[in-house]
């Protein structure tokens, strides 16, 4: 049996219907176990889990409300579903009082790369925030995973040798890469440095 939305009737008497009610309720149950825990447990029927259905466009926001919804966000590794985020205004209004529209703000990402060397995290607004050391740096630095843009690095020294070089620069080779440069760095140096790109 199926579940039968015509059951009851208020003309039907329960002892008539009672298999057909009795089916209703589990499948009721049945449906409700989707992102609930199931009744009769000791979390009864609290959330699990939200699914969003995928938006094919941003839904805007036209009231004093939130919109939390998914998406397909594309990055230079690929295009996946994520969480957006959108309000009405852009807040806070710190020198700028303008009624300026907020932009949805990308607040997931696919991919957290904690294998080393390189170390990955992600931030609101689609920024991917890498860190790692090295003690070679002749070699470039290839950030995974790959990232569309490059926005800043800070390279800094580790003193594990006498005299810390302090001509340290960093150059960007490509749009997932880049070096450290130092002409004064001889002997055992280690180089802690911080990248910052746009997925």
């Amino acid at each position: 049996m199926t579940y039968s939305p015509k059951i009851p009737q208020g003309n039907q008497t329960p002892a008539g219907t009672q298999a057909f009610i009795q089916t209703n309720f589990s499948q009721y149950a049945a449906k409700f176990l989707v992102n609930h825990t199931a009744i009769n447990s000791n979390k009864q029927g609290d959330h699990e889990a939200i699914v969003f259905e995928k938006q094919l466009v941003d839904p805007g926001v036209t009231e004093d409300l939130v919109a939390l919804y998914c998406k397909d966000a594309i990055s230079a590794s690929s295009t996946q579903p994520q969480l957006f985020f959108q309000i009405l205004k852009f807040l806070p209004k710190f020198r700028d009082y303008t009624d300026a529209p907020n932009t949805p703000m990308q607040l997931t990402f696919d991919q957290v790369n904690t294998a080393g060397p390189v170390y990955q995290s992600f931030m609101a607004g689609a920024y991917l925030l890498y860190f790692g050391m090295t003690s070679n740096i002749a070699v470039p630095i290839v950030l995974i995973p790959t990232p569309s843009v490059i926005l800043s690095v800070i390279a800094n020294p580790n003193n594990l040798a006498a005299g810390i070089p302090f001509d340290v620069g960093v150059t960007v080779t490509a749009a997932n890469s880049f070096k450290i440069n130092s002409t004064t760095a001889v002997g055992v140096y280690t180089f802690t440095w911080m990248a910052i790109a746009l997925a």
